[in-house]
Parts: structure tokens; sequence; C-alpha cells
């Protein structure tokens, strides 16, 4: 690709018909290049790379439609969930990126997994003989905009920050990695950077993904260092500066951001032809839904599942859906005695019909669970244990667990997570669970605070959740959630085998044994219940008719600055 003022060898006008226009996209596809290429075909085609022109682009202004903007920049200290996720996946100053290259259409129809890396400020990697070292070295040349040239101190400087303000980065490197405590980072020279490892692990280059592993151009940041503030949190508030594709211009807290281009940036020749890139808080659906069909943005977030539906049957929009590794969930906490029985489990989840919650509520942008483990990530064997809706034996097993004429329980439900839906979900479940004599309480929690805290404290007897790997592997979406002990298991699951095979998985490369750790596990999720998993959710993008050059990434999140704007 050339920058903006060169010849361009990209189309916007062939974007129409790349992007999904007439159909939805199945996530049935395997976790890898050599899976995706056996796959089921998807229903409709997945956004491709544009074909070749010579017809020069001239430089544009994206602005997306968030339904929030962070109130600060310093998304280690302060992570806001999804505006937070828009601001650091778009820096793209981290050592590592995703590579969907190799999948159909450019990671839309095959999710590209952990083991798909390619390079980003880091120009190579390699373990050395006793893999208790993964030694990077980096890009020579690379240039903040302030003309700061990266250097291995700047990314150890810039993760030593990131594990002491965030949790989550200490959670992935400690729980998902085995990094060393005491030493896990070391600058070994100007251009090479270590990581200490105590065993090395499947994720240990992946992890850098991560946003919150944005490298910062410390000259700079450290100028507003203090003895008070040695991290420079305060200054880090509204002032950010790394070496990637975008320079700050505006930070207006919970309203805007806007970017301009990193004049320095090592990849120009890869970005679009965007040069000023504006995300702009718009509360309601309904008006970002309306300002992207009229064209006045580029893009809008977190739509009805009805508007997308409308957009993909010809309203105004394009729109892509994706495969993603993302699903729903019934968490039954197990520390009330009613779900530490696993029959008890089983029978909830047999009698939820997932096919008419996918026709009811989300409208076809997402597909029933039939598995314990998400097919994103493999490509389950005709034995598989599925997942089934089934009153009768839901009944029965209810009887064998001592409850024939059921029981009652709260479902707790919040529009922060899964998302707008929820209640909608909560209700179709309660009709449901009433068929074999489950009284369910919907409660609606609207302030996501408040929600996060209930949830983390382990304070609902069922909660409706989400469930939103940050890495693309089935490590990370076994280890989070159902792990002994594991960050976000506040539902108290406790299963040895489970726990045994998940760090199996950790340590093992792709091949026939990881595969059949992985069939073994996914049959426990389906016998077991460690939570109710309810549908594989697509992730769908609304775009203007402007736009093109989509590439999906594992994480979610779209990077304007590699697209194209007529």
């Amino acid at each position: 690709m050339r920058h903006p003022s060169q010849k361009r060898a990209r189309s916007a006008t062939k974007f129409a018909a790349l992007l999904m226009a007439g159909g939805l996209l199945l996530a049935a596809c395997g976790g890898g290049a050599d899976d995706a290429a056996e796959a089921p075909a998807p229903a409709a085609p997945a956004p491709l790379e544009p074909e070749e022109t010579e017809e020069e682009l001239a430089p544009a202004e994206w602005v997306t439609a968030a339904a929030g903007v962070p109130t600060t920049l310093d998304f280690w200290t302060t992570y806001q969930g999804d505006p937070t996720r828009h601001q650091m996946y778009e820096m793209m100053s981290t050592l590592v990126e995703y590579d969907a290259t190799g999948y159909d259409g450019a990671g839309c129809a095959g999710l590209a997994t952990a083991a798909d890396m390619r390079p980003g400020l880091a120009e190579s990697w390699e373990y050395n003989a006793d893999r208790t070292e993964l030694i990077y070295t980096l890009r020579q040349g690379v240039l903040s905009p302030l003309g700061n040239e990266l250097t291995a101190e700047d990314v150890k400087w810039s993760f030593d920050r990131a594990r002491e303000q965030s949790n989550v980065v200490r959670f992935l490197i400690f729980q998902n990695g085995n990094y060393r405590a005491e030493d896990a980072f070391e600058a070994r020279d100007r251009y090479t950077f270590v990581v200490h490892l105590d065993n090395a692990g499947s994720l240990d280059v992946a992890l850098m993904t991560w946003g919150q592993f944005t490298v910062l151009d410390t000259t700079e940041v450290r100028k507003h260092a203090t003895e008070e503030d040695p991290w420079a949190n305060e200054w880090l508030v509204s002032n950010h500066v790394n070496f990637g594709p975008w320079a700050l211009e505006r930070f207006d807290p919970g309203n805007e951001v806007v970017w301009v281009p990193n004049e320095n940036y090592w990849n120009a020749e890869n970005r679009g032809n965007i040069t000023r890139y504006t995300i702009r808080n718009v509360d309601e659906a309904a008006t970002r839904l309306q300002l992207v069909q009229t064209g006045d943005v580029d893009y809008a977030e977190r739509l009805s599942f009805e508007d997308y539906s409308n957009l993909i049957a010809g309203g105004g929009a394009q729109v892509a859906n994706c495969l993603s590794h993302q699903r729903d969930t019934l968490v039954l906490n197990t520390t009330n005695e009613l779900f530490d029985d696993a029959t008890v489990r089983r029978a909830v989840s047999l009698a939820i019909d997932r096919e008419a919650l996918v026709e009811g509520v989300y409208r076809g942008i997402a597909t029933p669970t039939t598995n314990g483990l998400s097919e994103a990530y493999w490509t389950p064997g005709a034995d598989a244990p599925k997942v089934e809706f089934d009153l009768e034996q839901s009944r029965a097993l209810l009887a064998e667990a001592g409850y024939p004429n059921g029981f009652d329980m709260e479902i707790v439900s919040s529009p922060s997570r899964p998302g707008a839906h929820a209640e909608a979900l909560a209700i179709q479940i309660q009709a449901m669970l009433a068929e074999v004599g489950i009284n369910v309480t919907v409660t609606n929690v609207p302030v996501a605070s408040e929600f996060s805290d209930r949830f983390f404290a382990g304070e609902y007897d069922a909660i409706l959740y989400l469930e939103p790997p940050a890495i693309g592997d089935p490590f990370y979406s076994l280890n989070l959630y159902n792990t002994t002990g594991g960050f976000q298991n506040t539902h108290q699951y406790s299963n040895a085998r489970y726990d045994e095979l998940t760090e199996f998985i950790l340590r093992t490369p792709d091949g026939p044994e990881r595969a059949a750790a992985m069939a073994e596990v996914s049959g426990i999720v389906v016998e077991d219940v460690p939570m109710i998993y309810l549908v594989e959710r697509n992730l769908a993008y609304a775009f203007s008719e402007a736009v093109g050059n989509y590439t999906h990434k594992p994480h979610g999140q779209i990077q304007a600055w590699e697209m194209i704007k007529r």
C-alpha cells in the first residue's frame, strides 16, 4: 500500500460488494488457515482484499460515532471498556500485530489466532535455547511524532508502567503467560528487548497484541513524571504520544478525541488515506444509525441487532458481519446450593432454545452455541458432545436432582454487558425456563459500574454476561472464566480435569495433541456446564458507503489508520 500522495493500490468502489450486503456469515470456520480452507462456506461473501487500481485517493477525514468516549487517555490506570478499546487498538504501537492475510475475507470468514503474528515495532523475535527468554529485535529508525527514536528502554518502561497500573496486564502476563515476576522485562541493548519467562507457553507473543502493551515515547512522557507521580499518570490523563500512525490533536474527555497522522510513521506505505480521525460520542443508537446511513459518519458502533439486520437487507450502509470467538453466556453461581449441582446446571441449559434466541433476540447476527468451545477455534468431530435443547430431558434431570416442581431463581441483566439486548434476552430465557417449572425473576441493572461490582463480588444467582476474549486462542477463553481461581470466575466453578487440560493447552503448540485436549475440555463444558453458553456472537460493523479496506482482527476493533475513503 502507498501513501495517499502516491498512486493507490486499493479500490473503494468495490467495497460494497466486498462487505456483506445480503446474508449472514456462518460461525463454522476453523481456527487456522488450513482449517479455514476446509470449513463450510459462509452464506454470503466476506469482505475480501480490494482489487488493484491505479486511482489516486485524496486525503480524507474519518468520523466514528461511538457509544462512548473515555474520560481519560491513560487506558492503563483507568480502563473503561469499549470506549477505551477504540483508543488503544487504534494506537498500533505494539511489538507484534495479528496477521489475517491468510484467512478468507481478510479475517472476516476465518478468524486469525494466536499463532498468526506479524512484526510490528519488533522486526523479529525468538526464544533462547532453554526457552527462558523471549528476545525481540526492534526496528531501527522508528520515530514518534516528536521525532524521538524507539529504543528497548521505551518498551521496558512502558511495560513496567503497564504492569504497575493495570490488573489486566498482570493477569495476562502472570496467568496467561508465565513471565518472571521479579524482572519480567529487560532492555538488553538499544534495540534488543527481552521478556524473562518461568515457563514458555503458546501465548507468550500473542499477549503483546493487547492494546495495553502500547509502547510510549518515554523520552517525552518521562519529562512529566515527578517524585510523587513517577509514572506520569497526571499528564497521561489528557496527553498521549507513541510510535504508531497517529498524533493526538485534541481530547475533550467523554465527548471527542481527534487524531492526525504521525508524519514519521515507520509503516506509512501501508496506511490508508485517512488524515484526520475523530471519535465522537453519540449517545443514542438511533442517531448513530441515521448518521452512518446519511454518510455524516464513516462508522457507527453498537447498533441494535435489528438495525444491523435491516442494513444487511439494504438499509443504506455497508455491514461487515464477521466471525468472532465472542459468546453470550448465562453464568450460574455455584456458591448457591442449587447450582453447585451439575445436574441442575445441565437441566437449565437443556431448557433454553438457542435457535429461538437467535431468531427472536439476535435477528440472525449470531448462531446457536452447539459445542463447549467456540467453533472459531476448532472444527469439532461428528462425535463431539453437543449442547442441546430438550425439555423432556431437562424435566427429568430436575426431578433427579430433587426439584420435580422446579425452583425460584433471579437472573441479573444489564445493557452494559452483554449489551442493549440483555433485558430482552433475559425475558426470553425467563419464558423458556417457565416451561420446566423454573420461576425466574429478572433484575435489570442499568448502571455499568453497579453491574460490574455485582459480578465481581459474586452477588447473583445467575447473571447474563459476555465472553469476549482479548486474545485469539482457546486457552484464554478457557482460563479467564472457568479455571479454579480464574480472573473472572466469580461463580466459583472448579473442576480439576478442566484445569489440567487448560494448562496443557497453554503449554502445547497447535497439532493433534492440543486438538485432542480441546475436544475433551469442550465435552466437559457440555456435560458439567461450568457456565451456560448461549450463542456465538458475530461481530457486525456498520460503515458508510464511502469507505473500504476493512481487515478483521480477533480483538474486534476497527483500525481506521489502514482504511480508505472516497
